[in-house]
This record gives structure tokens, sequence and C-alpha cells, in this order.
């Protein structure tokens, strides 16, 4: 203890001058040591292409673009939904479809020419199925105008009208109707008997509408007295008695 007591006696005396050779010497930095500094750390910007973090809240991120037509693994694919802010007038019309019609149907008796081995001509009656909108009478002659079927051919029937015949309108007028046709109805090639068959199918046929009595013949919308140089009259109202 006595020589305890003497060092601190010797180092309290002589404190200065043990200091000073201890800093000489740098040997007091292995005796004071303080607390460890925190190293500083480095902020090391991100690499091209990768998306920085933010640190604190409230710091805005620009979103990574992406390439159209490139898709990551596991992302769902982009669905583009396009909006036409055209207007009404700017944008093309739509197309229209046309409506629909309905049409009727009547069985009507169209008349054609049979001819027997001794060459008489005859009317024979044929029943056909008529789809009409307005005026029945007028598809009626059109079907008429139209010919025979292929099963009526080998019947043995034939049409004396001629192929070119056209209708040009219909109209009734005090139980008469008016029939406008083309001018091929007035050359026929079976001559007079021809002629005479040809207007007793188209008046038949037309008389068999009860608002029918009698039927005038027109060319081109013109009422003449003889339908050629044969001498068949038709400058007025033809009955059923007039082309017998």
């Amino acid at each position: 203890m006595a020589l305890i007591l003497l060092v601190l006696v010797v180092f309290f005396f002589n404190r200065s001058r043990i200091m000073n050779v201890l800093e000489e010497t740098g040997f007091s930095t292995y005796l004071y040591r303080g607390e460890p500094e925190e190293p500083e750390v480095q902020r090391v910007a991100p690499d091209e292409g990768e998306q920085a973090q933010p640190e604190e809240k409230g710091v805005s991120v620009k979103p990574e673009e992406k390439v159209p037509g490139e898709e990551k693994p596991g992302e769902s694919p982009s669905v583009e939904i396009s909006v036409d802010t055209r207007s009404e007038e700017e944008k093309p019309p739509k197309e229209e479809t046309e409506p629909l019609i309905e049409k009727r149907m009547r069985k009507s008796a169209v008349y054609f020419v049979e001819v027997s081995e001794e060459g008489k001509i005859s009317l024979k009656q044929i029943i056909r199925p008529v789809y009409y909108e307005d005026s029945p009478l007028t598809e009626t002659l059109q079907v008429l105008l139209q010919g025979l079927t292929t099963e009526e051919l080998n019947q043995g029937l034939i049409s004396l009208i001629p192929k070119e015949t056209q209708l040009k309108r219909v109209w009734i007028r005090d139980g008469i109707a008016f029939l406008d046709f083309t001018e091929a109805l007035r050359f026929n090639q079976f001559g007079s008997e021809g002629l005479k068959a040809e207007l007793q199918q188209i008046v038949f046929t037309a008389t068999e509408f009860q608002t029918v009595r009698a039927v005038q013949i027109l060319i081109n919308g013109e009422q003449t007295d003889y339908l050629s140089t044969e001498g068949i009259y038709v400058g007025e109202p033809l009955t059923r008695d007039d082309v017998l």
C-alpha cells in the first residue's frame, strides 16, 4: 500500500510532465478513445433502367414507361379502349336497311293456248300462285307474260303473246282495265289467228277479277283503233264476247 501511495504522490506532482510525454509519443490516443463515429453513407444514383424508390412519403415517383407490345412476365396484357368523340354531324351516316315489305298471295287464273290435232285453237285455264304488294291484277298479267313452265310446255300448251311484249302500266276506271303494252304486242308471227289468240289470253285473264268487265288495249300509252293491218279492232274496251 505504501508503494501505491508513493506512486500516486509522484504521479500527482509530475502529472503535467507525464501528460506532455504521452502526447509527444502518441501513446495517449490508445488510452483515450471516444465512441466510434457512424461511417458516412454514400448515396448511389440508381442504375439506368432501374426505378428509384422514394425515401419519404409524399415524394412522387414517375412510373416506368412501357414499350408497346412488350409485356413483363406475370403482367396482364393492357387493353386499349378507343372512344369516338366526333359529333353526330361528323360521323358517317349509318347504312339504312330497306324495310321488309309483306307480300300477299292469291291464286289467279291465267290463260294459255292449246292447239288440237286439227289445228283448232282453244284457251286453257291455269291456276298460278301470284305474290303482290298492292295490285294483284298487275302481277297476274306479269305472270301471264312470263309464259309457261316446263311442266305446262310438256302438256302441249303454248302462249301466242310475243315474248318481247312488256306491260308498262295498269289502272282500272269504271270497271274497265286500261292495259298499256309496248309496241311488240302488235307483231304476231302467226298472223290474224295469233293476234286474236293473244287478245283472248289477255282479256280472259284480266276479266277473272270481279272489278274488271272489259279491257282497253293501249300501245305506249296511246289508244289505237287496230292492233295491226290484219284488221283486229281494239279501238274500244273489249269483253270476252268481243274476242271469241
